[in-house]
């Protein structure tokens, strides 16, 4: 038995020392900081190895490591991790590899000089002519889609049931008969779920697709509020067009959308011209910055959006906000999908996965930064960003109420050496005048306690939410609770340092 454990100790130890020197550990990530942040902003007080592991994503042959730590850094000047303009906690956590939940010691309202941060992080090495070379921080994953089989889930059971009380073959007749099915499936679950959110008393809130961003930045908002004794009921939906038409239809009370979308939908253009405008929206609070992002590989030859004439670009999914700001920034750009050798259709992480796979030669997707999927995507090929030019941007903020010029902070994502200049809108919480201001006044103010730490609810969005940013990129009517509960925190938040 002593032998055995003596094996098993000098095995953990072996895999403990794979891997770079402490020292050169140290010095590749001081190097993160630095090209993250202005020189001088943060300084590595202390940093403690805790083992290594193989690289799940390393090509054959390719010796690739991923090196764990903990670190504790000091502010060396008043910083705020939650600003829209400058690097911020999408930049630290690139640069350190973290996850959300592996920050701590991040403030709302900024941090002061002598502020102390502590991160779980880690970084990834390449063996290379005997020598450890860092690559890229490994950052967060993405998240796992639920795998079910058609006799387990519930959804595939009721979708079998359906199609048999339509007299249909099992599982109706084909794709076509399946998709309808499920997302009238989908679209009653919803409305259940609403009514009986609104039965007990709480705020049925429509998010976005399963394990997309407005998803978990709702599912983190449930849970900050639920400890102020506020009853937020997240809701799973197609994303920000259908959450925009299920508030109209009354059949949520707050939703998550685009400021360019909520735009449209107040003035009955664009996707809501049936509709009509929607004189009731309002908006609560803009949250964070979501900027367009166009992709293509570091390899390959496309340095422009004029070099995606005749290329294949995923423009996101059909009727989403996103792929209707995609089409937007084409044409601002003299570009129409019949430009291109292919607009495919595709959601974000399946178009990454063809953009690896050399099935598209870009995508664009608007998102707010840093995207969990793409920084997953670059520990397995490198990225590239490329800019909008200034003209197509000053063109779209004047098309586009609710959009604005942006620059992606460097070092946001692996790679990114240089601000990315960009068009953004800001994801906005909204209601409509059906909210009393009493009501809306409590729940704005429980949602920018400068207390509230989203990072530790998973949420890296959730940590740019601002008192000073919350009316920026509006783009349709604050709810006037909203406004008086904004007046209150801005009058006692602290001054800027």
């Amino acid at each position: 038995m002593l032998r055995i454990l003596t094996i098993a100790l000098l095995a953990l130890l072996a895999a403990c020392s794979r891997g770079p020197e402490q020292q050169a550990l140290e010095a590749d990530l001081r190097q993160r900081l630095e090209q993250a942040f202005p020189v001088d902003s943060l300084s590595l007080v202390a940093l403690h190895r805790r083992g290594s592991a193989s690289d799940a994503h390393a090509a054959p042959g390719e010796a690739r490591l991923l090196v764990y730590f903990d670190a504790e850094l000091r502010l060396e000047r008043d910083l705020d991790f939650g600003s829209w303009d400058s690097p911020g906690v999408a930049s630290l956590i690139s640069a350190l590899g973290a996850g959300p939940r592996g920050l701590s010691g991040i403030e709302s309202g900024g941090n002061r000089r002598g502020d102390l941060l502590r991160a779980h992080g880690s970084l990834i090495y390449r063996q290379q002519d005997g020598a450890w070379q860092a690559v890229v921080p490994q950052g967060f994953s993405a998240p796992r889609a639920p795998q079910t089989s058609a006799a387990a889930s519930p959804r595939e059971a009721l979708v079998l049931a359906i199609s048999t009380a339509l007299n249909l073959a099992p599982g109706g007749t084909g794709s076509a008969e399946r998709k309808v099915i499920s997302d009238e499936l989908e679209r009653s679950l919803t409305n259940i779920q609403g009514r009986l959110g609104r039965l007990h008393s709480g705020y049925p809130l429509a998010g976005g697709p399963q394990a997309g961003q407005y998803a978990r930045f709702a599912q983190a908002m449930s849970s900050a509020l639920r400890e102020q004794g506020l009853s937020i009921l997240p809701l799973n939906t197609e994303g920000g067009l259908d959450n925009l038409r299920l508030l109209r239809a009354g059949e949520v009370l707050l939703a998550l959308s685009q400021s360019d979308m909520a735009h449209l939908a107040v003035s009955g253009a664009g996707p809501f011209a049936e509709d009509g405008p929607n004189h009731r929206l309002r908006a609560l609070a803009s949250l964070y910055p979501e900027p367009v992002h166009v992709l293509v590989r570091a390899d390959g030859e496309l340095r422009s959006i004029a070099d995606l004439r005749g290329r294949r670009v995923n423009l996101g999914q059909g009727g989403s906000a996103s792929r209707h700001t995609a089409l937007a920034v084409l044409a601002a750009h003299g570009l129409e999908p019949q430009d291109l050798a292919e607009a495919a259709s595709l959601d974000l992480q399946q178009g990454l996965a063809e953009l690896r796979d050399g099935g598209l030669d870009a995508l664009i997707q608007v998102i707010g930064s840093p995207a969990d999927n793409i920084r997953a995507a670059s520990e397995a090929f490198a990225l590239r960003l490329l800019p909008l030019e200034p003209a197509a941007i000053a063109r779209l903020q004047q098309e586009r109420p609710g959009s604005f010029a942006y620059q992606l902070p460097r070092a946001s994502y692996p790679g990114q050496a240089e601000p990315v200049a960009t068009l953004a809108v800001s994801s906005l919480l909204l209601g409509s005048d059906q909210l009393t201001s009493r009501e809306v006044e409590l729940l704005v103010r429980q949602l920018f306690d400068l207390d509230r730490q989203w990072l530790q609810y998973g949420s890296v969005q959730g940590g740019q939410l601002s008192p000073d940013n919350a009316q920026r990129g509006l783009g349709v009517p604050l709810h006037e609770g909203a406004e008086r509960a904004l007046q209150q925190l801005r009058s006692v938040a602290p001054p800027a340092g």
